[in-house]
C-alpha cells in the first residue's frame, strides 16, 4: 500500500473532487484555509494511473504538490476499493526518487565512482575476490543507465540520455583512471608480467578473467540488466541489483586502466569491448523491461503516445542491432 498526500489551493479543490468522485477513490481532508490537503491510500501499482491522472488536471504541474509515501504496514477499519487500474510497474517519477544522487553527475557520484574504482583496482591486482566484490557494492554505476533507458523511452530523449550517457562515462573513465594510475604505481615497484604462473596458478587471473568475451560474459550483463529493470520499475530497493550491474562495469575499466599502464593494448582492447557489451546489454534489458512494465512519460496526447510507442520500438531494435553486430565482430558468434 502507499499513502498519497495532495495539497492544494483551496480554489482549486474541484480538480480534486472531481478526481476522487470519477474513481471512486476515499480521501480524507484538511482544510488550512488557504490550502486544502488529500490523504488517500493506494494499492502499489495504482500509482503509476493516480500520478498521471493528477497531472493531466495540472495538479502536481501548476498547482500544488503531491507526495508519495510506502506504507509497510497498515491495519484499517475503513476499507474501499477504487475503480484506478493497477500496472505493472510504478510511475516514472517514483523511479527517478528511489535512484535519488546516484542518477546523474555529483560531487556523491563522482566520490563513489573513486572509491570503487580504486578497490577494483586494488582487488584485481591482488587477485582479491572480496575486494573486488567490494567495489562492486560501492559502486553507483546503475543510477545512469536507468537513467537513459527511461530517455529512450519517453520524448525527454535528449535530456535524460544525454545526462545519463554522460554520467555513466564519466563514472567509466574515473574507473579506467584511477586503474591506470594504481597500475602504473604498482608497476614502478615490481614489474607486472601479467602471464606470470605461481604454483601452476595465475598470478593475476581476476585481470585475464576480465578479457574473455563469451556468451556466459554476457548473459551476465542481461540478466542483471533484467533483474535491475525488474525491481527498479517495481519501485524496490535498488542498492542490491546495483552490484550485478556494477560486477559488469566496475572490474573491467578497472582492467582496461591497468592493462593500459603496464603497455598490454590488446588485452584491454579486449576489456574495452567486453565492457562497451556489458554497457549495451544493461541498457537493453532495462529498456525493455520498462517498456512492458508500461513506465509513462509525462501526460500525453494519444499521438504523442503512438509517437513514443514507435520511437521505443526503434531505440530497442537499434541496441540489439549493435549489440549482435559486436558479438559477431567480437568472433562470439560466428558468421
Amino acid at each position: 500500500m502507499k499513502e498519497i498526500q495532495v495539497t492544494l489551493p483551496t480554489d482549486r479543490k474541484t480538480l480534486m473532487d472531481e478526481f476522487l468522485k470519477e474513481f471512486s477513490v476515499l480521501a480524507t481532508t484538511y482544510d488550512f484555509g488557504e490550502t486544502i490537503r488529500y490523504e488517500l491510500r493506494i494499492k502499489d501499482y495504482q500509482t503509476n494511473m493516480l500520478i498521471e491522472e493528477l497531472k493531466a488536471r495540472g495538479i502536481g504541474v501548476a498547482y500544488g504538490d503531491i507526495v508519495v509515501r510506502p506504507l509497510s504496514l497498515l491495519i484499517a477499519s475503513k476499507k474501499g476499493e477504487s475503480s484506478l487500474p493497477q500496472s505493472a510497474g510504478v510511475n516514472r517519477e517514483e523511479i527517478l526518487a528511489n535512484i535519488g544522487l546516484i542518477s546523474g553527475l555529483s560531487f556523491t557520484y563522482l566520490l563513489m565512482n573513486g572509491l570503487a574504482a580504486a578497490l577494483a583496482a586494488f582487488g584485481l591486482l591482488n587477485n582479491d575476490v572480496v575486494v573486488i566484490i567490494a567495489s562492486m557494492i560501492v559502486a553507483p554505476l546503475l543510477g545512469p543507465i536507468v537513467l537513459t533507458s527511461l530517455g529512450l523511452l519517453s520524448l525527454e530523449t535528449t535530456s535524460f540520455v544525454r545526462k545519463g550517457i554522460f554520467a555513466e562515462f564519466t563514472g567509466i573513465f574515473t574507473t579506467i583512471s584511477l586503474g591506470a594510475i594504481i597500475g602504473y604505481i604498482f608497476n614502478s615497484f615490481e614489474t607486472i608480467d601479467i602471464h606470470a604462473t605461481e604454483g601452476g596458478n595465475q598470478l593475476y587471473s581476476e585481470v585475464l578473467n576480465r578479457t574473455s568475451l563469451t556468451v556466459p560474459t554476457i548473459s551476465l550483463a542481461l540478466l542483471g540488466g533484467l533483474a535491475a529493470g525488474i525491481i527498479v520499475a517495481r519501485g524496490l530497493d535498488v542498492s542490491i541489483v546495483g552490484v550485478a550491474i556494477a560486477a559488469s562495469l566496475c572490474p573491467p575499466a578497472a582492467t582496461i586502466g591497468i592493462l593500459s599502464a603496464i603497455g598490454e593494448f590488446d588485452l584491454a582492447l579486449k576489456a574495452a569491448n567486453l565492457l562497451l557489451l556489458n554497457i549495451l546489454a544493461i541498457i537493453l534489458s532495462c529498456t525493455s523491461v520498462f517498456w512492458i512494465f508500461g513506465v509513462k512519460s509525462r501526460g500525453l496526447s494519444k499521438r504523442q503516445a503512438a509517437k513514443v510507442r514507435r520511437l521505443n520500438v526503434l531505440w530497442i531494435l537499434i541496441v540489439t542491432l549493435l549489440l549482435i553486430l559486436i558479438l559477431i565482430s567480437a568472433g562470439v558468434f560466428p558468421v
